[in-house]
C-alpha cells in the first residue's frame, strides 16, 4: 500500500486524538510521528486498509516484547518501564532508525487484529436482549473478523458494571464497564446460553502460537496494563478449549456456516471493530447477505463498529428473522469497552 505523506500525517494526528486522555505515551508519540517524515515513512508499507499508526506502534512494541534491548524500554510500562511519556520521542525515533528493517518487515507482514476482550462488556447486553426476545433459544455464535476468537468466549468472563450489577462466572478475566447516560442498560441476571461458537477470519490467530499471541499483545497500548492483564487472562482461558475459527472471507464462508447450524438455535452473527477495515462495497454485500440468510431462519446481527461517518463506536442490533428487518441503535460505546451509554428505548 503506497501511502502519501499527507495521508500518513492525518492518520497519526487522528490516532493521537483517539489516544488522548487514555494513553499519554501513544498520544504523544503519534503527534510527534505525524510531524516526522522519516519515521512516518516506516508505516507506509502495510497491507491495504490496515491502519498505519497501529502497525508502526505495534511493530515497535512487538520488538520490545521480544526482549530487544534499548533505552526506549524505560518508557513502556508493559516491559517494566515507568519513564515520563513526554520524554519518550527522541528514544522512540532512535529505536525506529536502529531497527528500521525489522520494523518495516513487521508492518508489511502483519494485520491489525486487536482482540479486545473488554468489548464483551458492550456485546453482552446485546446478546442478552436478542436471547430474551427469541424465547431464550440457545445462541449459535458466528463472529466475523474473530482474530483469536476471544470474544466468542464472552460467557466465560466475569462482568462488573458501575451501577453495582455483576454477572458471569468466577473468572480471572474480569471486565469492568462504566455505565453512562440516563437509560438503563439491560445487564442480564442469567447469562445467555450458547450452543456453539464459530469464528471467521481471513488470517485466524492460534491461541497456542506464542508469536501470534505476542503480536496481539503488541497491539494493546503499552501504558494500559489493565487491558494487558485482561488479555492475558482471556488467552489463558481460551487455551483450555480454543474456539474454532475458520479461515476465509465471510462473504464466501458465512452461507455454509449458517446452513450447518441446527434449526433450534438463534444464529447470532456479530463483529466488533473488524469490518471497518473492509471496503464500502464489501460492507454493502455483507448486509445484503445477512438479510438474505435471515429470510430462511431465526438470525440476528450484532455490530459494534466505528465506521467513517459515525462520531464514535456504536452498538447495533438487527433482527433479520423473516421478511421484516428491525435495526436498532442500542448504545454508544468506548472503543476499548471501558464505558457504555445505552440509548435504545425499552
Amino acid at each position: 500500500m503506497a501511502c502519501t505523506h499527507a495521508y500518513l500525517e492525518r492518520c497519526f494526528l487522528h490516532f493521537a486524538k483517539v489516544c488522548s486522555g487514555s494513553s499519554p505515551l501513544y498520544a504523544g508519540l503519534s503527534r510527534r510521528v505525524a510531524g516526522d517524515s522519516e519515521i512516518r515513512a516506516l508505516a507506509s508499507g502495510g497491507r491495504a486498509r490496515q491502519p498505519p499508526p497501529n502497525l508502526l506502534l505495534g511493530a515497535v512494541h512487538d520488538l520490545l516484547l521480544r526482549g530487544t534491548q534499548h533505552a526506549l524500554r524505560e518508557f513502556y510500562p508493559s516491559v517494566g518501564g515507568h519513564g515520563n511519556a513526554r520524554r519518550a520521542y527522541p528514544l522512540f525515533a532512535d529505536f525506529c532508525r536502529r531497527f528500521e528493517q525489522p520494523i518495516v518487515e513487521i508492518v508489511a507482514a502483519r494485520r491489525v487484529q486487536t482482540n479486545e476482550v473488554g468489548r464483551c462488556g458492550m456485546l453482552l447486553p446485546a446478546f442478552s436482549l436478542a436471547w430474551e426476545r427469541h424465547g431464550r433459544q440457545p445462541l449459535h455464535l458466528i463472529e466475523v473478523g474473530a482474530s483469536a476468537g476471544l470474544n466468542l468466549l464472552f460467557d466465560r468472563y466475569h462482568y462488573e458494571y458501575s451501577d453495582g450489577r455483576c454477572c458471569g462466572p468466577r473468572s480471572p478475566a474480569r471486565i469492568r464497564v462504566e455505565l453512562r447516560g440516563r437509560r438503563a442498560c439491560p445487564v442480564p441476571k442469567t447469562m445467555p446460553r450458547v450452543r456453539d461458537r464459530i469464528g471467521i477470519d481471513i488470517a485466524p490467530i492460534n491461541v497456542r502460537d506464542a508469536d501470534a499471541v505476542r503480536w496481539l499483545k503488541a497491539l494493546i497500548w503499552p501504558d494500559q496494563l489493565q487491558r494487558i492483564e485482561l488479555f492475558r487472562a482471556a488467552i489463558t482461558r481460551a487455551r483450555l478449549a480454543p474456539p474454532r475459527v475458520i479461515t476465509g472471507d465471510a462473504l464466501h464462508v458465512l452461507p455454509r456456516v449458517v446452513a450447518a447450524a441446527p434449526r433450534d438455535v438463534l444464529v447470532c452473527v456479530f463483529h466488533s471493530h473488524s469490518i471497518y477495515q473492509m471496503t464500502s462495497a464489501w460492507r454493502r454485500a455483507f448486509e445484503r447477505l445477512i438479510a438474505e440468510l435471515g429470510r430462511t431462519r431465526d438470525l440476528v446481527h450484532i455490530s459494534l463498529e466505528w465506521l467513517k461517518d459515525d462520531p464514535g463506536p456504536r452498538l447495533h442490533l438487527t433482527d433479520c428473522s423473516g421478511r421484516e428487518r428491525r435495526r436498532e441503535h442500542l448504545a454508544d460505546c468506548h472503543h476499548h469497552g471501558s464505558w457504555l451509554r445505552w440509548v435504545a428505548r425499552a
